[in-house]
């Protein structure tokens, strides 16, 4: 993630706890503080470190 914290809402990931306040929540992963990532981003991603 870290590519991404300084962009928008994701920034909010850096406070201190809040990245740790991950969940897997409808076929996604969300934290907390109101940020969550588009399921199809997470699968593409796998499927970049898969080959």
């Amino acid at each position: 993630m870290s590519p991404y914290l300084d962009f928008g809402v994701f920034s909010r990931l850096r406070a201190p706890g809040a990245f740790q306040a991950v969940r897997v929540a409808f076929n996604t992963v969300e934290w907390e503080c109101g940020v969550d990532l588009d399921p199809e981003f997470v699968y593409e991603k796998c499927r970049m470190l898969a080959e």
